[in-house]
């Protein structure tokens, strides 16, 4: 069973912005799947963990290069509100990646459970306002 599963409340009809919200998704199942895998040895384990939320990070900040990029051109209104709130996620994932790397903490169902709730909310809430906006203008 998925951590999270993709479903329509989290679609803003952007087309491009769909497909990286599932792909981020997916990661986010991988990094769950890897996270509570008690199968495999610990250190080897949170290492490979350690490396898909690395990953995760990069993409994410990928991704809000795309939307930001896409707010501007067609100059969203939310925009700066908008971008503190992905400022204030990345600050955030990287403060906790640099824990972790450290071994100050596990990527434990806490992180896993932030991460999932923040990523929702962030998609129903802000990125289907600026959705909306960008459909609105001929957007998809």
């Amino acid at each position: 069973m998925a951590f999270i599963e993709w479903n329509d409340r989290l679609a803003t009809h952007i087309k491009v912005v769909d497909e990286e919200h599932k792909f981020l998704i997916e990661n986010l199942n991988v990094l769950y799947e890897v996270s509570t895998d008690r199968t495999s040895a610990t250190e080897e384990r949170d290492k490979l963990a350690r490396a898909v939320l690395e990953n995760l990070g990069y993409y994410i900040h990928t991704h809000f290069v795309v939307e930001e990029e896409l707010m501007r051109v067609f100059q969203y209104p939310g925009t700066d509100a908008h971008k503190a709130e992905h400022k204030g996620f990345t600050d955030k994932i990287t403060y906790l990646a640099g824990v972790i790397s450290e071994g100050g903490m596990d990527i434990s169902i806490a992180l896993l459970t932030f991460l999932k709730d923040w990523l929702s909310t962030h998609i129903m809430e802000t990125d289907a306002r600026m959705g909306k906006f960008l459909t609105e203008r001929g957007q998809n």
